[in-house]
């Protein structure tokens, strides 16, 4: 059975208690390895421990649970908020939650909801599998609401990051809204041929047309594009392309 780390971030002792003792003797597939009582806390936490589960709950001081996940850069982790009030609904759907719990917390639903992450790890096990044995062909399966698209490689001329999802731009104006972060994409993409030069932004080197200091700096695609490279990444930038010359005979 596939075990999956966990957190529990919310403001009150006993809701933490009785999370933490019905995933214990209800749900063998979580192992809860953390706990916080506020969104900084969690949030620091989260960075630290990089669960594959967060149980989240929305009205805390301070910071809601909300506020703290806006704040997390390519979340790669199941969200599961916990909350007395029901009309948070709406929102935790917008935030790209795996489920909505309401408090105090039913044994069933709380099962249901761990289905789903279990549903979702192995959806996205066999996914990437499949990219890593379709990218030998220069192939790659591209997941969006609406199914999916099998693209060529060197179709792709960037990537932008967007949440949880990806825009990836192709040749001939085509763009694609993936159901996948910008930092899963860049495990999967050979990084012979795509650099991550901002936090939102992965490029393929192959459309690069032209490099510019303008403004810190920024890459020019052949298709007119601007990306800006991020003052972090420039120097590594600038290694790479060199590996990328063509020296005159």
């Amino acid at each position: 059975m596939q075990k999956y780390n966990a957190l529990i971030i919310d403001d009150e002792e006993d809701s933490r208690s009785n999370t933490r003792s019905m995933l214990k003797n209800y749900c063998p597939e979580i192992e809860v390895i953390g706990e916080a009582e506020s969104g900084p806390d969690g949030k620091l936490m989260i960075q630290d421990l990089k669960p594959q589960v967060v149980f989240l709950d929305i009205n805390m001081p301070g910071m809601t649970g909300f506020q703290m996940l806006e704040g997390i850069y390519n979340r790669d982790f199941c969200v599961i908020f916990l909350t007395a009030y029901s009309e948070h609904g709406i929102n935790a759907v917008k935030a790209g939650a795996t489920d909505y719990l309401l408090k105090p917390l039913m044994l069933s639903e709380l099962q249901t909801a761990i289905h789903k992450v279990s549903v979702y790890y192995e959806n996205k096990s066999n996914s990437t599998t499949l990219l890593k044995n379709e990218q030998d062909k220069n192939l790659i399966l591209i997941n969006h609401s609406k199914g999916f698209t099998l693209t060529d490689l060197k179709e792709i001329v960037w990537l932008e990051a967007s949440d949880n999802y990806t825009n990836l731009f192709l040749k001939g104006q085509r763009k694609i809204v993936a159901s996948k972060t910008l930092k899963e994409f860049e495990a999967i993409l050979p990084s012979s041929d795509f650099f991550r030069i901002h936090r939102s932004a992965l490029i393929n080197i192959s459309f690069v047309k032209e490099y510019s200091n303008h403004e810190g700096g920024e890459v020019i695609l052949i298709d007119g594009t601007r990306v800006q490279v991020s003052k972090a990444r420039i120097q590594e930038f600038s290694e790479f392309i060199k590996t990328k010359s063509v020296s005159p005979k």
